[in-house]
């Protein structure tokens, strides 16, 4: 079990520092949003489409199954990988997911996700994704997705219906981008009053029509289609929370995602069984009861740890913790 200490924590600093950001981009083809990702510094992009032939610079791989992205995260924790980029493209999410799901229906032997019984495909898909996502922003990577748009019809409550533009990604695999995400935006296209046709940013739709937001709670709405931009519109968002804060909050250091803790089940087990036999060299009368309780309360009644598996490693380390705190 981690060990807290509530009350060293200090106040959370946002960052000017845009690589400990994750960022969804989406819109239409050719509208840059490649682009502005690989603008972000010694970019690797995992092609899952090939659509990088006009972009000098870039570092591209092919990837052709989910299993390629499983290799290549394996080579982002490499400290010689990690010296020499500083951000991960995902392009497109759409298949990336779509890859992700035949990975889960190979492991499985079946045809399609909806074949796995009691809809535990849906969840190993989703844990999956959710795994790779987050181990790319563990190591240190900033994270840009992209995904391509369409025209969406939702129902309100009362049976009305509104259009809204949203990512052509599936919905499982959008809304684990949606909700990583600290800058959501949609690369819209427009003409200027000369009729030239550009591109912009939006982050924020006033109408709601687009589906798009951002944590920075001053962004502007919308913005140039370009990094730089991004870059300049996030700290004078930052400048305005500044303001209100006397800049106590803000920081030029990267924003880190916390690592997970990796349990060690056998070291566990071992520690159990002396914690155990400690106990009840003492008092069995005394500490037998409590021992058993606790297992109980994690494992289920009659469970034994004994016959828990590497799997529920993470229950394992709940109950040596508890042990340790209560009874010696």
């Amino acid at each position: 079990m981690a060990s807290f200490d509530l009350l060293s924590l200090q106040p959370h600093r946002v960052s000017r520092d845009l690589t400990g950001y994750i960022t969804y981009i989406y819109g239409a083809a050719k509208t840059g949003k490649t682009t502005l990702a690989t603008q972000a510094g010694n970019a690797l992009l995992f092609a899952f489409e090939r659509g990088y032939n006009a972009l000098p610079g870039v570092f591209p791989v092919d990837v052709t199954s989910w299993g390629d992205t499983r290799a290549l995260v394996r080579e982002l924790k490499k400290k010689e990988v990690k010296e020499k980029f500083q951000t991960v493209i995902f392009d497109t999410v759409d298949i990336a997911g779509t890859l992700c799901e035949k990975y889960i229906c190979a492991q499985n032997s079946v045809d399609k996700i909806g074949e796995i019984p009691y809809g535990q495909g849906w969840t190993m898909m989703k844990k999956e994704f959710e795994e790779v996502l987050r181990t790319i922003t563990q190591l240190g990577y900033a994270l840009f997705l992209i995904s391509h748009d369409k025209d969406k019809v939702f129902k309100r409550q009362d049976g009305t219906e509104y259009n809204q533009i949203v990512p052509s990604c599936p919905t499982t695999f959008n809304e684990i981008a949606k909700n990583i995400a600290d800058i959501y935006g949609y690369a819209e296209k427009y003409g200027d009053e000369n009729g030239t046709s550009k591109v912009r940013l939006v982050l924020r739709s006033r109408d709601n029509s687009i589906d798009c937001g951002c944590r920075f709670k001053y962004i502007e709405p919308v913005i140039e289609m370009s990094y730089s931009s991004l870059v300049e519109a996030i700290n004078k968002a930052i400048d305005k929370e500044a303001e209100l804060t006397n800049g106590q909050f803000v920081t030029n250091e990267r924003n880190f995602v916390a690592v997970a803790k990796t349990l060690d089940y056998d070291a566990l087990i071992e520690e159990f069984n002396n914690l155990a036999q400690q106990l009840m060299t003492a008092d069995p009368a005394a500490f037998g009861p409590k021992i058993t309780y606790i297992v109980d309360k994690y494992l289920g009644r009659g469970k034994k740890v004994s016959d828990s598996s590497p799997a529920q490693v993470e229950l394992i380390d709940q109950i040596v913790s508890e042990i340790k705190e209560t009874l010696i």
